[in-house]
């Protein structure tokens, strides 16, 4: 079996306590995970690969994930995004990844998307969704003079 990565160590910025919440949804989600996980390997063959141990695990995971409530195409997104994340480079939307996005929906509608691209097609539009809600994206400076703009006007309004 492959050995999993040795996690970056967080020392600082790892806090000292989990929330009850969060311990109990772990704690769930770790027990419907075996269940899942047990019922998936009972059709692996007494000679599976590493490989079919993983699928069995990502289709328990899958599972698990769906009795947690969060639905499948959050879970698509979702995944595409960590996946995207991985790259070495941070990723901010820009206008090579909205023509990405295009051409994958694109292909979508011309039912020819594959798996992967499925994946990265959640991945972007979850990026895109962020950024559209984020701070970065709203017009600061048009935002500002408008202020300016009404305070002048509001400065006019006074009586002297």
């Amino acid at each position: 079996m492959a050995k999993p990565k040795p996690r970056k160590s967080e020392s600082g910025s790892r806090r000292e306590s989990v929330s009850e919440r969060a311990s109990e949804w772990v704690r769930l989600y770790v027990k419907h995970f075996e269940l899942h996980f047990l019922d998936m390997s009972r059709s692996l063959p007494s000679d599976a690969s590493d490989l079919d141990c993983g699928i069995a695990a990502i289709r328990a995971m899958f599972e698990t994930f769906l009795d947690s409530g969060i639905d499948g195409e959050m879970i698509a997104e979702t995944v595409g995004r960590v996946l995207l994340e991985q790259r070495p480079r941070s990723i901010e939307w820009n206008s090579s990844l909205n023509q990405r996005r295009f051409e994958l929906i694109d292909k979508e509608i011309q039912e020819s998307l594959g798996p992967a691209e499925r994946i990265e097609l959640a991945g972007l539009t979850g990026i895109m969704r962020e950024h559209l809600e984020s701070e970065a994206n709203v017009p600061m400076e048009g935002a500002k003079a408008l202020h300016r703009k009404l305070l002048e006007l509001a400065a006019e309004d006074e009586p002297s």
